[in-house]
């Protein structure tokens, strides 16, 4: 169905578990992805370079599915799945067999020993969009319902099929309410299902700008402490972490994850992925509101930022006793460079000192440090044999989290 400015839809391709690309990740061997797109429009998605942008002439072959105008854009060398990304949701069709047949294979590979040693042998439910969208075609109640069945069908058959046929475990990923809704199957799973949400932040006005169309933070929050309160094993996804986002606000966002006692919080940065910037700005122009893009606009100004929200990351769950194990840092594979390190240290003696300031001296004490402390850091965040993130043991012994006086008062449970 395309309306006036959105493509929502069912197209011929059957949802199947697949074996994701992740690197450093720590997250799952395979993923099992409910659709093409994601309405939410997260702003610093990676998912229209890494997958979507291949789809474009694929889902231009379907008759009458994407819009002229958006054709055109690809014509002119640019990308529709790119620029219009929360603009498109297009449901995979369900196929029990072919579905059956992809899990036989993903139980063999676990069987055989093949999987990595940081997946846990988990399925992610998804890795390109999210599980949980609210589709809602204006004007046409029919076509609504009909949307909200499929998408609900496609995630809860694949779950039953997945708990009764096999010993994989699975980990759900979303920034949507809607997940309560399978709640009494995730409790079926036991310690086989992480259940894990999204939040970079407790800000409302950061999260209009950078996941415009997702649910508001403290509407993941309530929704967390529902699972918690049922049983359910949690983690939670602090990413990515924006520019914006200085020591007071991070620390303020974590001791809200912490209350909850995740077994897991993973972070990263914001990393430049094709159009993302752009639309980062985009949203924040049309919000009427300021943000700091400008460290993105050279990579060595986003070197600095990513080293120093990581870090920072780090320091403030040290200063809060987070217990070994639980914060899992995602550096981004660019910063592995030893020379974009001399890089971005040069820069920063430029703007200290100016031009011509970066001595002989201070870019060998530059690459001592690289030597000395980056690059064994970073060596150990893209082991997958070492930095192993946390999973529930068959009988987990948990302490009860504190939820009290915890949470700043705008974002407090119901």
């Amino acid at each position: 169905m395309t309306t006036k400015d959105k493509v929502l839809a069912t197209v011929e391709n059957p949802a199947l578990i697949q074996p994701n690309n992740f690197l450093f990740k720590s997250l799952s061997d395979f993923s099992y992805n409910i659709s093409f797109g994601c309405i939410h429009a997260c702003s610093p998605c990676f998912v229209p370079e890494v997958s979507m942008i291949k789809q474009e002439p694929h889902l231009e072959s379907i008759p009458g599915l994407i819009p002229a105008e958006w054709v055109a854009k690809r014509l002119e060398g640019r990308h529709w799945a790119d620029e219009d990304w929360g603009k498109y949701v297009l449901l995979r069709t369900w196929d029990e067999e072919k579905f059956r047949k992809s899990l036989r294979s993903a139980q063999r590979a676990k069987d055989a020993g093949k999987l990595s040693p940081d997946g846990h042998g988990a399925i992610m439910f998804c890795t390109t969009t999210d599980p949980y969208q609210t589709l809602v075609v204006p004007g046409n109640p029919e076509m609504t319902k009909l949307l909200a069945a499929r998408r609900k069908g496609l995630v809860r058959r694949a779950l039953t099929l997945i708990l009764n046929e096999s010993d994989l475990n699975v980990r759900i990923l979303t920034r949507s309410p809607l997940a309560v809704e399978d709640f009494d199957i995730y409790k079926e799973f036991g310690p086989r299902l992480l259940f894990g949400m999204s939040i970079p932040t407790l800000d409302p006005q950061l999260s209009s700008i950078y996941e415009p169309h997702a649910p508001r933070p403290a509407a993941k929050l309530r929704i967390l402490h529902r699972a918690v309160k049922e049983g359910i094993p949690i983690y939670v996804a602090l990413a990515p972490t924006y520019p914006e986002q200085g020591e007071a606000e991070l620390r303020e966002t974590i001791q809200a994850i912490m209350a909850l006692n995740p077994y897991t919080i993973f972070h990263e940065p914001i990393n430049t992925r094709a159009e993302n910037v752009a639309r980062i700005e985009k949203q924040a122009k049309a919000l009427g509101l300021e943000i700091n893009s400008g460290v993105f606009k050279t990579k060595e100004r986003w070197r600095e930022y990513a080293f120093q929200q990581l870090s920072l990351v780090e320091k403030i769950c040290d200063d809060l006793n987070v217990p070994e194990g639980v914060l899992h840092l995602w550096p981004d594979e660019d910063l592995g460079s030893e020379a974009g390190f001399i890089k971005m240290k040069k820069m920063q003696a430029e703007r200290e000192h100016g031009g011509g300031a970066f001595t002989r001296a201070l870019k060998e004490e530059a690459e001592s440090l690289w030597k000395s402390q980056w690059q064994p850091w970073l060596q150990y965040w893209h082991n997958p044999s070492e930095r192993i993130s946390a999973w529930p043991t068959p009988a987990p012994s948990r302490r009860e989290p504190e939820l009290s006086g915890i949470l700043p008062s705008e974002v407090a449970f119901d």
